[in-house]
């Protein structure tokens, strides 16, 4: 047994009776967690009637007023044997009911997917894994449909990217300079938009996409209701798929290409924000995978080269454009990119060609910059340098802070209004609390991360420290950020997967495992506890709640992770033993 779980392969006594047995675990998994999707739609559709009740006390997991969606009785009433409430039936105990299911059964979820992912990498047969594969697209289809048609909601963001989008489509404003509510004040996407009195916070190619939609349907709500969730449930799969194609140029296992795609395609966080929440994170996220496949053909064909790093680098720069957190995919290509043309580690320093290096990289600088300056340029003609910058820093998402330590310190200011910064606690306290202090955390970790990554791509130029560095780059920022929500998380887990492709030491093993990790954690955020009496400190619990569990499995993989020396990849689902130098040589044979 285990032989078994080491190398994911049966002696063959135990092949021939788990060949026909184990498929159906996979199968039992895959069903439950369908079926807590289903049944979680109950609760989010009655929470979405509670609003006006419990808008004073919370705005999570609640459909908008004067939004009703259709009903759906045949896919609601599934759930309908769920309790509406333990104690009274005022809103506020509804509200808690409702929240309460709504997170045990993402758990349920989250530990049959956890039991899938272990099923496919250590017991399940290499024939079976093309049936395999497609019950998990059967899963994460009828999973995505489910939440696509479900009539409620956990975020209201969809309709904050319609209202900018009617700004720019219907109106021909401005969405960096003026605010839904200024020019659009009555068109009823405005009343709706929880951001209306702020400028966007979201990059050019997204405004755009968001303005034709806006040609097309109007003033619709419903029209976006499910158009923008419907590009959230095709994302999401076509990412699951870019995952596969992803590890597959690598030579992995058919084992690790399905373990690589399952990981991402029925991620229960994952469902939730695409085809649910339809967040532009699942999209951003779409570019940035397209954009690391684009790398590795452009390494298999010589990276150096114009004419082979282009496609690559424009589609990283539409995943900035989308969102600027995607910008570390953008520092570490040039990275590689530099490094790649000095021929680091073998050539000697004084023999570099560092003419040729600067060329390639302000070539793609000039490139990227280019491509960005375009992309603003209708946004910025008749404004200032000082107008432009400041529009950068206008966002709530600029200067406020939601599920961080920022957070919580403001919250434990607010209940200790005496307490000055005279005594070391008030000290800490006013500092953690200050928008300032946060920013130049971000600046320093981020620098440092750079640093960090440079010193890794000038050891080894590859793929392997492209993905990684990006990937680790971004999970710093989301540990740092004073601004964070759960779909934020979809960065990390679209990326994760990616680690199976390349040689996996204790860290990289760590970094898969606080990603995760963290994506089950995240939906913590959607906890509400300020219906209990904790003083003050609801926030500081749910943070901590939220924030330890992914740092303490990170820690331990890194500490109690085996090095396995003796096994081929096909075996195992991760840690090949090839050095980084084979793992140049087999990409580059490819």
């Amino acid at each position: 047994m285990n032989k078994t779980i080491e190398t994911g392969k049966s002696s063959s006594k135990q092949s021939v009776g788990h060949k026909y047995s184990q498929p159906w675990f996979m199968i039992f998994c895959v069903l439950i967690i369908v079926i807590c999707v289903l049944l979680s739609i109950t609760p989010i559709a009655r929470l979405g009637h509670l609003y006006t009740g419990v808008t004073h006390l919370t705005e999570d997991i609640a459909t908008p007023p004067h939004f009703s969606p259709p009903a759906m009785p045949w896919l609601t009433g599934w759930g309908r044997w769920l309790p509406m409430h333990f104690t009274h039936s005022d809103p506020v105990a509804l509200y808690l009911t409702g929240n309460m299911e709504i997170l045990l059964l993402m758990a349920v979820a989250f530990v049959m997917y956890t039991l899938a992912a272990y099923f496919l990498a250590r017991r399940a047969q290499p024939e079976q894994m093309p049936a395999l594969r497609r019950w998990m697209w059967i899963g994460a289809i009828v999973a995505g449909l489910i939440f696509l048609l479900t009539p409620g909601m956990a975020s209201r963001d969809l309709f904050v990217y319609a209202d900018y989008g009617n700004l720019v489509g219907a109106h021909g404003a401005n969405p960096y300079f003026t605010t839904p509510s200024q020019v659009a004040h009555d068109d009823l996407l405005t009343r709706i938009d929880g951001w209306n009195t702020a400028p966007s916070a979201y990059g050019p190619v997204w405004v755009y996409l968001a303005g034709a939609l806006s040609l097309i349907f109007g003033n619709h709500l419903l029209a976006y209701f499910y158009i923008y969730r419907f590009l959230g449930l095709a994302c999401h799969l076509l990412n699951a798929l870019l995952i596969g194609l992803i590890l597959s140029k690598t030579g992995r296992s058919e084992r690790t290409v399905t373990v690589g795609m399952f990981l991402y395609a029925l991620n229960p966080l994952m469902l939730f924000e695409g085809p649910l929440g339809a967040h532009n994170d699942v999209f951003m996220s779409t570019l940035l995978l397209y954009g690391f496949f684009l790398c590795l053909r452009a390494d298999q064909r010589g990276f150096t080269q114009f004419k082979n790093y282009w496609p690559a680098l424009i589609v990283l720069t539409l995943s900035v454009l989308v969102k600027f957190t995607a910008i570390p995919a953008i520092l570490f290509f040039l990275l590689v990119l530099a490094a790649k043309t000095l021929g680091t580690p073998e050539t000697p320093v004084r023999e570099m060609p560092w003419l040729a290096a600067i060329k390639n990289v302000v070539i793609a600088g000039v490139v990227f910059v280019g491509i960005t300056v375009l992309a603003y340029l209708p946004f910025w003609i008749g404004h200032g340098v000082g107008e432009i910058l400041h529009s950068f820093g206008t966002p709530p998402s600029s200067s406020g802070a939601q599920n961080s330590l920022m957070r919580v310190a403001m919250n434990w200011l607010q209940v200790h209004p005496t307490i000055t910064s005279n005594t070391p606690v008030g000290f800490m306290a006013h500092a953690l609390a200050n928008r300032g202090f946060w920013s130049k955390v971000d600046i320093i970790a981020m620098g440092l991360a750079i640093l960090a990554g440079a010193w890794y791509v000038w050891r080894s130029p590859t793929m392997r420290t492209l993905v990684l560095g990006s990937l680790t780059t971004m999970t710093i920022i989301l540990l740092v950020t004073p601004w964070f929500y759960s779909w934020y998380v979809v960065w990390l887990v679209a990326l994760a997967p990616l680690t199976l492709a390349f040689v996996q030491g204790r860290l990289t093993k760590a970094l898969l495992a606080f990603c995760l990790v963290f994506s089950a954690s995240a939906l913590l955020t959607y906890m509400n506890l300020v219906f209990f009496r904790f003083g003050g400190y609801q926030l500081g619990i749910r943070y901590f709640l939220m924030i330890l569990p992914p740092i303490i499995a990170a820690i331990l993989v890194y500490f109690y992770a085996r090095p396995k020396n003796s096994q081929p990849e096909k075996a195992v689902i991760a840690d090949p033993t090839e050095s980084m130098t084979s793992e140049n040589a087999e990409i580059a044979t490819k």
